[in-house]
């Protein structure tokens, strides 16, 4: 870590992206910047959608990214349970909001959000410590936490507009107007979140598609792509809609999150098919693509028992410092791994939420420390 005495001046945090590589330059009040230089990124994705983190939680696990030399915190805000962010456009305010506790929760559909200026303390507290926010609007899936604002703030009809006809939780592809629509979410989320991030994640995880329509998601991601690029921001996008017929139609700057190969389905016959037509992770690197190593086997926690979890991560982490390193993709497998990793840019750890209702945010960042430090260890020691 460098030091660079400036008395003479408060320096604004600069984030600088160069061929894949992260160079974060953040400020430290009254006195000196802080310049943090990793080959590899390595971080957190933390899902506040169906387990919500207060802003002081958030920014606890912020401090462990930084204390260990992580780069980003990829927040997870949209599912099928919540939106988790104050927004103009779904007539989600802090104005009439419930206060429960310095927390925001909507009254329509009971469920928290972070405001406008919790937002702004916490970019302001990530930069601070030279941590990059990634905020993932997940489409064209999970979209009913904001279908469920939508028809509140726009009406029913609306929404049927703008959401596939064949799948209830899902944004239609096809349709101009639902492209405008998540273009116009991108936008808000974008100026939130506004010199914090270098980068938004936009999905792409358990939609339905078959081989013969998957050109439909190709065109979307690539619509999406150059609509942040215009922005000056690249995106990122889980694996799942990616098949190896189709990877030279889809826009080779896309950085890719890769947790399964076949989606952990349970269905063998399933995980066949998805294996036949699905990119493998090395078929990215092959054709160029950066990657990311989000290992739904080494790599995800999902927090369940307040009394199981502290064992569970303790297990996880001797697990991976063990067992895993960076170009291990595929579950447990080794046999694929991959072993020239110059474009196997990084990897996260992933803190889901799903079943945590009942745990203490607090308790989940304090449990998880140690794998979360463990994660970007052994991330760092690629780059050696």
């Amino acid at each position: 870590m460098l030091k660079v005495k400036k008395s003479f001046l408060l320096l604004l945090g600069a984030l600088i992206s160069f061929n894949g590589r992260a160079e974060i330059s953040s400020p430290i009040e009254n006195s000196q910047a802080v310049v943090q230089t990793y080959p590899k990124e390595s971080g957190l994705m933390l899902d506040i959608a169906r387990h919500f983190y207060p802003p002081e939680v958030i920014k606890s696990f912020i401090d462990t990214l930084s204390e260990a030399g992580g780069t980003f915190l990829h927040l997870h805000f949209s599912d099928d349970e919540n939106y988790a962010l104050e927004s103009e456009l779904l007539n989600q305010r802090v104005d009439g909001a419930i206060q429960k506790n310095g927390i925001y929760i909507n009254p329509h559909t009971q469920k928290p959000f972070l405001s406008y200026q919790q937002i702004k303390d916490i970019k302001d507290y990530a930069k601070l410590k030279g941590i990059e926010i990634i905020p993932e609007l997940d489409s064209p899936a999970h979209m009913r936490g904001i279908f469920r604002l939508l028809q509140n703030a726009k009406g029913k009809d609306y929404v049927q507009s703008v959401a596939s006809p064949q799948v209830s939780d899902e944004i239609n592809m096809t349709n101009p107007q639902s492209i405008a629509f998540i273009q116009d979410l991108l936008d808000e989320v974008i100026n939130v979140f506004a010199n914090s991030s270098r980068h938004i994640h936009i999905g792409g995880d358990e939609f339905g598609y078959d081989i013969n329509n998957n050109e439909e998601f190709i065109g979307y991601a690539n619509t999406l792509t150059e609509f942040l690029r215009q922005k000056g921001l690249k995106a990122r996008m889980w694996n799942d809609g990616l098949i190896k017929k189709n990877l030279d139609k889809l826009d080779p700057s896309i950085e890719i999150t890769y947790w399964s190969f076949d989606g952990d389905k349970q269905d063998q016959q399933e995980v066949k098919r998805l294996r036949s037509a699905r990119a493998a992770l090395p078929d990215l690197l092959t054709k160029g693509f950066k990657v990311l190593n989000y290992n739904s086997y080494y790599l995800y926690l999902t927090p369940e028992s307040a009394t199981a979890f502290p064992k569970d991560a303790e297990f996880a982490k001797n697990d991976l410092l063990k067992n895993w390193d960076l170009g291990v993709w595929d579950g447990e497998n080794k046999q694929n791994k991959v072993a020239n990793s110059e474009n196997l840019i990084g990897a996260a750890l992933s803190i889901w939420g799903e079943n945590a209702k009942a745990l203490k945010s607090e308790n989940i960042q304090k449990d998880s420390k140690p794998l979360l430090k463990a994660v970007i260890q052994k991330t760092n020691l690629a780059s050696q």
